[in-house]
């Protein structure tokens, strides 16, 4: 009949995503993608496709799948899920005429390497992760852990936990290890004078270092705890959020780490008991394992929200 648009088969389907997927980043679909997107092509569910294909469920919907719709948001230029998928791919054809040529790369959609922006639409929310999240961080003294591997979304997502903190009323201070000189790593007083100063820094408050430092009786880790305490908790008198980003880097330096990660994990146990602590919310976010030998009450890797 004249005016009705042929439907979409897998077979179709299945090509307009892999060419325009390479067409935009240079790179076909791989075969667990493939698999997934024909399996939510027939509406399986991640625990359908898990008992199909021999992986986890979670690693096909928060690794293959988030890929695989991200790969699939930037070819279309438009947001891509799992239920989405058919009508955005349904709209690709119909609206170009001619199938896109594999040899050419879109450049005006580069693939993202990094944070994705807050307001993009090529971010793909986690289901239940993302609103876990913001509702654990505006709980007094909350800790949450994000691990995965690179390229996977840690900073995306920190910093979308970061913006819901600060639209609720709270200060938020984005520390990215990545970017912080390695001499700072290499001595435990050296880097938590560089944390109480950036902190500082991004809260606009006045540098006081010096008025709570006291190494001839206490040490590094005390002082540190001193700053927070009674100076910067006090001072702004409301919720603060610290997002670790990149905390790997710590990682590699492991006496100085102990202390740091111990001295955090303190910092959380205070947030359960004394009213000061409970402003501060902590964000760690890393995407190797912790091989670090911290005491079971002293790591903060066995407590808070984990989300792997």
């Amino acid at each position: 009949m004249i005016g009705l648009e042929p439907d979409l088969s897998w077979i179709d389907a299945k090509a307009i995503a892999d060419d325009i997927v390479f067409s935009s980043i240079n790179q076909h679909l791989s075969d667990i993608e493939m698999k997934v997107l024909q399996a939510s092509w027939e509406e399986k569910t991640y625990d359908d496709m898990a008992r199909m294909y021999g992986y986890s469920a979670e690693y096909l919907n928060k690794d293959v799948g988030n890929k695989l719709w991200r790969k699939l948001a930037i070819a279309t230029g438009e947001r891509i899920t799992k239920k989405n998928f058919k009508e955005a791919l349904r709209r690709y054809r119909n609206s170009h005429s001619q199938p896109p040529k594999t040899s050419s790369i879109a450049s005006n959609l580069p693939f993202p390497e990094g944070s994705i922006a807050l307001d993009s639409p090529l971010y793909v929310e986690r289901f239940g992760v993302d609103s876990l999240c913001y509702k654990t961080i505006l709980k007094p003294g909350t800790l949450i852990r994000i691990k995965a591997p690179k390229l996977m979304g840690k900073t995306s997502l920190l910093t979308r936990i970061l913006a819901h903190a600060a639209n609720h009323q709270c200060q938020t201070v984005h520390l990215d290890l990545s970017s912080v000189d390695r001499s700072i790593f290499m001595d435990l007083d050296k880097f938590l004078r560089w944390l109480c100063y950036v902190v500082s820094r991004q809260l606009k408050l006045v540098n006081r270092l010096n008025d709570y430092w006291d190494t001839e009786i206490l040490g590094s880790n005390d002082n540190c705890t001193a700053y927070f305490e009674e100076y910067l908790l006090p001072e702004i008198d409301c919720p603060l959020v610290l997002g670790f980003d990149n905390s790997d880097r710590l990682f590699a330096h492991a006496e100085v780490a102990e202390d740091v990660l111990g001295m955090l994990r303190s910092w959380h146990e205070k947030g359960k008991v004394l009213p000061i602590w409970q402003q501060l919310r902590l964000i760690l976010a890393h995407s190797t394992e912790v091989y670090i030998p911290l005491d079971i009450n002293q790591s903060p890797f066995n407590a808070g929200l984990p989300i792997e």
